[in-house]
């Protein structure tokens, strides 16, 4: 995100695009993104069901460190979502090119693609395969078709009424990739052999609980105070109609 951070500092001399060209880039941006995102969730769900020996599940979560090389079609996707995490920068540079009030960057956005770009990066940097790998990918790349449908759908003028979905699939999302993760811990320190990746897995996890309270935060912030006000403007409203 270093090119971001650039792309910020010296963005009165980026080039300047209609708000028409802006639009279409928009759209077909966030089309690309989610056809992508189906395209990784279904083709690394293949693999793992190809890779994965029938009735041991304990691999979905837990690759045998040492014996397990990172290669095969499950990886190459892994790889795959790791070149789409930088491509996903351009969200960040189309804000910046937006210079609207309504698409404001804020830490989240600059938080979440930025380290999710290392992650994936450290992931398969490892000489050993990492454990969790394919369920990451699998997840995110699901809430994506999802989050990306949603803003391709408002870059077409049609706004759904499902915004409020998107976050709770991201918050799920973190929950459900923490609880894998715990699973993996318990299987490295409880088997012999062990499991793959477990640094990374560490570092991921830390970073995934403080991306769930920061969506928690977020989802209190813009969808709980403004059930609230509604509520109150409603109640004022019935109240002036009684009179």
């Amino acid at each position: 995100h270093i090119l971001t951070l650039l792309a910020i500092r010296f963005s009165p001399f980026l080039p300047t695009f209609s708000a028409t060209a802006l639009h279409r880039i928009t759209t077909v941006h966030n089309l690309i993104l989610c056809l992508l995102s189906l395209i990784m969730a279904v083709d690394c769900s293949l693999s793992v069901i190809h890779r994965m020996p029938r009735h041991d599940w304990k691999l979905i979560v837990c690759f045998p460190a040492n014996h397990t090389l990172p290669r095969g079609p499950l990886f190459f996707w892994a790889k795959f979502f790791y070149l789409s995490k930088i491509l996903e920068f351009i969200d960040t540079l189309l804000t910046i090119l937006s210079n609207s009030r309504s698409r404001r960057l804020t830490f989240l956005h600059m938080y979440h693609h930025a380290t999710v770009a290392v992650i994936c990066y450290l992931t398969l940097s490892s000489a050993n395969s990492q454990s969790m790998i394919h369920v990451g990918a699998i997840t995110n790349s699901s809430v994506h078709v999802i989050m990306y449908a949603y803003y391709f759908l408002c870059a077409m003028g049609k706004r759904p009424r499902w915004k409020r979905l998107v976050t709770n699939c991201q918050i799920f999302q973190f929950i459900l990739n923490f609880l894998c993760a715990v699973v993996t811990m318990y299987y490295h320190l409880t088997t012999e052999i062990g499991c793959s990746g477990v640094g990374t897995l560490c570092f991921n996890m830390t970073f995934n609980t403080s991306l769930l309270l920061l969506f928690l935060d977020f989802r209190s912030k813009n969808y709980t105070n403004n059930m609230i006000i509604k509520d109150r403007a409603d109640n004022q409203k019935n109240t002036f109609i009684s009179f």
